[in-house]
């Protein structure tokens, strides 16, 4: 079955391609009048037929692609829960997602940013980074970008992410008030904004904290194993951990309880994202809810604002976390 143009439906209802365009695409323009009779006669007609706008023919007539790059490192529960949600309300704005695995490699990651830069996509989200953030400020100068991040801010970017710090003081607060003594953070990188707010926290109540962290060990699948060795190879086992995010925390029960190592009677887990995968470690994991369904709308909603030429009156917002509590914790 043929599909319906624009040219089709113009010819219906007796008025130029340009005005069904007009109308379809939802613009205005002052040069263009259209009656309510045949705006609402364009509509039925294009519901009734199922017309899809094509999208090179649209980029070609408004100069955009209608596409966003996703800058994104590695495929685990949270980026793709957060792809997830980029692309439901990024469809709903009747835009689209490009996602760019960068994989750790700095160098891949700029070759992306060169792609982009020739007019692949309108706008681009970074949701996590390699280089230093002034590199990230050059690609938007040098390359005339428009970019936002959801990541801990990089200089003037827009950005919506959440407090990270908090995060870290809320898991420990959890484990020193539940009698945690023997505090541990695990994966993740050095200068993390979620641990330094853990042990600054502990520091407070005169605790040390263990840190289990290495820069080639950060918080994918592979690096969960290697922590959970690296814990169980200490010669006083923690009794509250942090993990960097869910999927660490979930090995590390898993690991765990290979050992016979009660959990939460031996070691209380925190993870960090709130992800679906709390809900299928035994115990259930206790996690930090980072609002990421939250900052992918709102994320969506700035960068396509930015797109279009729209103020923005606030570039940075940063969302409150939430403790989630399940049965990795003590109560």
């Amino acid at each position: 079955m043929k599909r319906i143009t624009i040219k089709d439906i113009a010819k219906k209802v007796g008025v130029s391609p340009a005005v069904v365009s007009v109308v379809l695409n939802g613009k205005k323009n002052e040069r263009i009048f259209v009656s309510d009779e045949k705006r609402k006669k364009i509509i039925e007609i294009a519901k009734r037929e199922k017309y899809f706008p094509n999208r090179y023919a649209r980029a070609l007539a408004t100069g955009k692609t209608y596409t966003i790059g996703v800058i994104i490192n590695h495929l685990e529960p949270y980026s793709s829960y957060l792809l997830e949600n980029l692309q439901k309300y990024a469809l709903k704005k009747e835009y689209e997602i490009i996602p760019y695995l960068i994989e750790d490699k700095i160098e891949k990651e700029r070759k992306i940013f060169e792609k982009i830069s020739y007019g692949n996509t309108d706008g681009v989200i970074i949701t996590s980074f390699l280089n230093k953030p002034e590199e990230y400020l050059n690609y938007a100068k040098l390359y005339k970008m428009k970019i936002l991040s959801i990541t801990p801010p990089i200089g003037n970017l827009p950005c919506v992410y959440f407090d990270e710090k908090l995060a870290g003081k809320l898991a420990a607060e959890h484990l020193i008030k539940t009698g945690c003594k023997r505090l541990c953070v695990a994966g993740g990188y050095k200068d993390s904004p979620r641990f330094k707010g853990f042990i600054e926290y502990a520091k407070k109540f005169g605790l040390k904290v263990i840190e289990i962290i290495d820069d080639k060990v950060r918080g994918y699948f592979e690096d969960g194993f290697l922590i959970a060795k690296r814990i169980l190879n200490l010669e006083e086992l923690p009794d509250g951990i942090f993990a960097f995010n869910d999927t660490i925390a979930g090995i590390l029960i898993s690991e765990f309880n290979k050992k016979g190592i009660k959990i939460p009677d031996d070691v209380s887990i925190i993870g960090c994202d709130n992800t679906q995968l709390c809900y299928y470690t035994t115990p259930n994991l206790t996690s930090i809810e980072i609002k990421t369904k939250e900052r992918a709308k709102i994320a969506i909603d700035m960068i396509i604002d930015i797109i279009e030429g729209k103020e923005i009156k606030k570039k940075k917002i940063i969302l409150k976390p939430k403790l989630i509590i399940r049965d990795s914790t003590k109560r």
